[in-house]
């Protein structure tokens, strides 16, 4: 009797909670008013974003096991008084969205990204105008360099670099 009691207290209290699918969407409002979606269950969280938006991009960039949205933004920051392209990264907490880094500059100026497995390939390019595809990582921070895949290119070659899966890409980065 005993060993059946500890059998079935065991058995109710490992039982694995169920994870609620989400997804990340994008509501837009006007040209520059858009409201980022988090939809977990029947549950929905909003978060607004008074900014053009140019692209949403999922992953799990800090490597929780969780997928976070990644939004381009067109905007200007406090120490950098540009408009200019920007990106935002925002976590699941419990149903919420939250930031998880709202970034005012990779390493150069900022024309487009796409999700790597849990980085962020940037296409940018410098003050000079030469265009750049480099990798960052979440380092707990903010984004990081990991690695270029470009240096000097034009921007056919950047672009092709840019889009095209590289050797060095791997899901589990």
């Amino acid at each position: 009797m005993k060993t059946m009691r500890r059998v079935l207290l065991a058995l109710t209290t490992f039982v694995p909670l169920t994870v609620l699918a989400q997804h990340f969407a994008l509501e837009t409002q006007s040209d520059s008013l858009h409201f980022l979606l988090l939809q977990t269950g029947d549950a929905t969280d909003r978060w607004c974003l008074p900014y053009p938006v140019y692209r949403l991009d999922s992953a799990d960039i800090d490597g929780n096991g969780i997928t976070d949205a990644v939004v381009g933004v067109v905007k200007r920051t406090r120490f950098m008084p540009d408009v200019e392209r920007r990106i935002f990264v925002f976590k699941n907490h419990k149903g919420l969205i939250r930031p998880l880094w709202m970034g005012s500059r990779l390493g150069g100026h900022l024309q487009d990204f796409r999700c790597v497995g849990r980085l962020v390939r940037a296409l940018e390019t410098s003050d000079s105008g030469v265009y750049v595809v480099a990798d960052y990582a979440y380092d707990g921070f903010g984004l990081s360099f990991v690695r270029y895949h470009l240096r000097g290119g034009t921007e056919a070659e950047a672009r092709r670099i840019f889009l095209t899966p590289q050797p060095t890409d791997n899901p589990t980065n």
